[in-house]
């Protein structure tokens, strides 16, 4: 298995570098067309190539010599953030390259073997629960299309979206949640056209239509929205510290309870944060980070944060901590870390979210120095012994 991974790291280097014989071509273009993840995690680090192609590091590389140098470095040093400027680029584009192709070789030829047992009892894909105004929950069953209910013959499900097709206004506002437990996902349109997104162990509620001056709805966890414009009537999240106030736009929401920081990211168009008497205006590419009732704002690459809505993990000098709060949501397992130091452990890089947690863990302990041990839902952490 290595060394298919070290060939096709190596096709990929050649391709980034246009160095590729005829023969490397047809057989790279074999690769590329296996799935449509090889092909958009190629794009993905072709762009990534390119933004840092002014490092003399890639004008020098020879791959499997400097994979190695990399590695190497990544074992013996506990934070990717203690490389070079340098290094950092490279070790973003290769970890990337190799994490991915752990996962996309043949597996009945080539299987995954983990240093972790598997993770028994779990399941994750499409599924939620939908609370009533009056307090009765209906389970979302994906892959059907149909209508959900008699109680509610206004409202389809076409196995991946719940969409609230527009009723008369009534005078007051009545309210449905939709829950995402962890391990799952699924999408709602509102009576407006507003398209929402919503991540493991999420909730969101909203009114069946909307009426009034406003549209206003309720997040816990991470969302992302799509908002009908709508310049009569502003579009309000409400989360639990703060608000994000639309028109119409396209942003994402991470605003879960035991979270010391929530995160607002905008992909386009323009909101405004609101927390307490501070206000603050994002433009796209910046995100907004409320810690307490302080506002911060910083430009970011807006395709980490949207990352699980495209089926990836994705990390960019991230704390290991944090990166592991999104794993345990979507596999639904809980860590436990053997020190705290191992937390401040940075990561880089991205994983496909429908791989088993057995492949992610083995992908995590060959990019840094991190042992797993599992135990049916608890994972301990501790740092490896070479």
């Amino acid at each position: 298995m290595e060394k298919e991974t070290d060939h096709i790291i190596q096709l990929i280097v050649k391709s980034l570098r246009g160095e590729l014989t005829p023969g490397e071509e047809s057989l790279f273009s074999a690769w590329k067309s296996r799935s449509k993840a090889n092909e958009e995690m190629y794009q993905r680090l072709e762009r990534e190539y390119l933004e840092h192609s002014e490092y003399p590091l890639y004008e020098q590389f020879h791959n499997r010599r400097e994979w190695m140098v990399v590695k190497k470095g990544i074992h013996g040093r506990r934070s990717i953030y203690r490389f070079y400027r340098v290094a950092v680029a490279a070790a973003i584009v290769l970890l990337g390259v190799s994490s991915y192709l752990v996962l996309s070789v043949d597996r009945e030829k080539n299987p995954v073997v983990a240093h972790v047992e598997p993770v028994k009892h779990f399941s994750f894909g499409k599924k939620a629960s939908l609370i009533l105004a009056g307090g009765d929950t209906l389970q979302i069953v994906p892959g059907v299309a149909d209508t959900l209910t008699k109680e509610l013959p206004f409202v389809s499900n076409n196995g991946e979206t719940l969409i609230y097709h527009t009723v008369k206004t009534a005078d007051s506002l009545v309210y449905n949640t939709l829950e995402i437990p962890r391990g799952g996902a699924y999408s709602l349109q509102l009576a407006d056209g507003t398209k929402v997104m919503l991540n493991s162990d999420s909730r969101l509620r909203f009114p069946q239509a909307f009426s009034g001056d406003t549209r206003e709805v309720y997040l816990e966890g991470e969302g992302f929205f799509e908002v009908a414009k709508n310049v009569a009537k502003p579009f309000i999240v409400h989360c639990d510290k703060y608000d994000v106030r639309v028109l119409g736009t396209t942003f994402n929401i991470s605003a879960y309870r035991n979270d010391p920081v929530s995160m607002t990211t905008l992909v386009e168009g323009r909101v405004n944060i609101e927390c307490g008497a501070s206000a603050v205006v994002l433009t796209p590419g910046l995100m907004a980070s409320v810690i307490g009732s302080e506002i911060s704002t910083r430009e970011v690459n807006v395709d980490s944060y949207i990352s699980w809505t495209k089926d990836q993990f994705s990390f960019n000098e991230e704390r290991l901590e944090d990166l592991l709060k999104k794993i345990s949501r979507w596999y639904d397992v809980d860590f436990v870390f053997e020190n705290v130091v191992i937390k401040e452990y940075k990561f880089s890089g991205f994983i496909p979210r429908y791989e088993s947690i057995t492949a992610v863990l083995q992908i995590m302990e060959q990019a840094a120095n991190v042992t797993f041990k599992v135990d049916n839902k608890q994972i301990m952490v501790y740092t490896h012994q070479e």
